[in-house]
């Protein structure tokens, strides 16, 4: 098997870090990597923040769901949708209005999250063909005033995702994905029948029993309202330049 998807194969999420350190050459590798990523237009919708110190790895541990491997981590990255940076190079050559430029849109925000994620993934790559352990926190996305006023990130920017990066000495055993009938369609997608979506989803219910107690786990939960939340308030800038 390719050995690159071998590693995209095995992946899995360490959350158990050693706590040795990456060296630069191992992090400059990984952000470049991540620059290479497909890009809408070669706009490059996003702005990365290397993060690699313990009081910057202890806080977003804290304000993501408090995690406390975050901190242990060797570095983090966030990957910001970044269209501020567009705006203000429009707004700077003073861009006729009437050519219906009003602002960034629902559009660029989803081009920009496009490219974020593009971007994290060719980062995890680089990371994991090198052995270096990696974890997605979606959590970034809480507690916008507090994240925001931190890091520095105006309006028409949103971290899109945190990545924590560190070596490890195990590594879990892969979690089952769905079966690829419930997701690989040919030509056109196609609505599972009602015992299709039950049989795809029973296997997800058996640890804990029930749906009723995934649902309040995951979309009932304060994290979950805090998200909800915040991405509002990320999101609404946005959509004043319909």
């Amino acid at each position: 098997m390719n050995e690159t998807i071998k590693i995209m194969k095995d992946h899995t999420s360490i959350r158990k870090f050693n706590g040795m350190p990456l060296t630069d050459a191992e992090i400059d590798a990984i952000i470049e990597s991540a620059m290479r990523g497909a890009t809408a237009g070669n706009m490059m919708l996003y702005s990365l923040i290397d993060v690699r110190s313990k009081e910057n790895l202890s806080k977003l541990a804290v304000w993501c769901d408090n995690q406390p491997f975050i901190e242990s981590a060797a570095f983090a990255l966030i990957v910001v949708v970044d269209y501020q940076k567009w705006h203000r190079f429009y707004e700077l050559n003073g861009l006729d209005r009437s050519l219906g430029y009003d602002g960034p849109t629902p559009t660029d925000l989803v081009l920009g999250m496009q490219d974020a994620m593009i971007a994290a993934q060719n980062a995890v790559i680089a990371a994991e063909s090198m052995g270096i352990g990696t974890c997605y926190i979606g959590d970034i996305l809480e507690h916008k005033e507090t994240v925001s006023a931190h890091f520095g990130l105006p309006d028409y920017t949103i971290p899109a995702t945190l990545i924590v990066f560190g070596r490890y000495e195990h590594k879990p055993v892969l979690r089952k994905r769905f079966d690829k009938s419930y997701v690989v369609f040919s030509e056109r997608y196609e609505t599972l029948s009602d015992e299709s979506i039950k049989a795809m989803f029973s296997e997800h219910f058996t640890s804990d029993g029930s749906v009723e107690a995934f649902y309040k786990r995951k979309h009932s939960a304060p994290f979950y309202k805090e998200m909800v939340r915040s991405i509002r308030a990320y999101f609404e800038p946005f959509f004043k330049g319909e």
